[in-house]
């Protein structure tokens, strides 16, 4: 069996996420940093490991904050607004989805349990148990929910991704391990785009695999490294976490390489163990510094230009 904190902390060397793709390459200026908030320590306002964050439809910031056991939310200035507590294994929760209707949504990894809830912390329902069947789960890691409500568990010892109504109604999984191209295993972060597009970052394979809502393989990219979450703009561009590298970086939908920014340290821009990411409707960017104890906040991604060059195309790394 998987060592759920393995799948973060175990992990060493260099993330190469590199599209291999025959278009003309399109690179970004990094967004600008704009600010950040919080410290170690059980406070409001505070955190003791941060592991996922999520952005509303109201534009509040929502944060999983692990050994506190609870959910903070906050404004999307980092403004302080209210805080819900949660079951006895709720220091087991690794990461939180946020509906267009401020409905919330958080993944527990031990409990193999999915709690939904109102945006002020009342509990509406919850599912799941540990098992392999439909609705059933091994490590349960990450959440996603498309613009339908649609809930995508990636359901990471069972080697699959499920999908449940908001209400927990199982809809459909896939699981196609050892499959050759689209196999999945042991996926961690998940993600889907406007157009229903789904992208599942699986650290241990070092790669973004992205398929369509009913789980039709459509492509990937990546290479040596260790992406544990991905988030979706509102331009449809993709962020992945790259914990090794203490960075993040940004490719297209076609997985062609965007832009990168961070590297490892305790100052603005910097990070320690980054997991969970999020993006906002205006494309600003909120990274859960686990690390740090702390959330940081980067502008809208710039607007790309076009280079002349072809081919296979990599980030530079420390």
């Amino acid at each position: 069996m998987l060592n759920a904190k393995g799948l973060f902390y175990a992990c060493a060397g260099i993330l190469c996420l590199a599209a291999a793709v025959l278009t003309p390459a399109a690179s970004a200026q990094p967004p600008v940093f704009l600010l950040k908030w919080g410290t170690y320590g059980s406070g409001d306002g505070q955190f003791r490991t941060p592991q996922g964050v999520a952005v509303g439809g109201s534009g509040n910031v929502y944060v999983i904050d692990g050994d506190n056991n609870r959910v903070q939310v906050f404004t999307s200035a980092g403004a302080y607004i209210r805080q819900w507590s949660t079951p006895a294994s709720w220091h087991d929760s690794r990461n939180i989805a946020v509906d267009v209707n401020d409905n919330v949504y958080v993944a527990n990894v031990i409990a193999r349990r999915i709690y939904r809830f109102t945006s002020t912390g009342t509990l509406i329902t919850q599912w799941g148990s540990s098992g392999i069947g439909a609705g059933q789960f091994g490590y349960l890691f990450s959440l996603g929910v498309d613009t339908d409500g649609y809930v995508y568990a990636a359901d990471s010892e069972n080697h699959r991704i499920q999908v449940f109504s908001g209400m927990g109604d199982f809809i459909r999984e896939w699981n196609v391990r050892d499959a050759g191209i689209g196999d999945l295993a042991v996926p961690d972060g998940v993600a889907v785009d406007a157009l229903g597009n789904v992208y599942v970052a699986e650290p241990l394979s070092d790669r973004i695999q992205k398929f369509t809502r009913v789980g039709a393989y459509v492509t990937q990219w990546g290479s040596v490294g260790y992406p544990v979450r991905v988030a979706v703009g509102p331009d449809n561009n993709v962020y992945v976490v790259d914990n090794a590298n203490s960075q993040i970086q940004v490719f297209a939908s076609s997985g062609a390489y965007t832009t990168q920014w961070g590297t490892y340290g305790t100052g603005s821009g910097q990070f320690d163990n980054p997991i969970g990411i999020a993006v906002d409707a205006s494309g600003c960017t909120y990274v859960a510094d686990t690390n740090n104890s702390r959330i940081q906040k980067f502008g809208y991604l710039p607007t790309p230009t076009v280079r002349s060059t072809w081919g296979r195309i990599k980030a530079a790394y420390r």
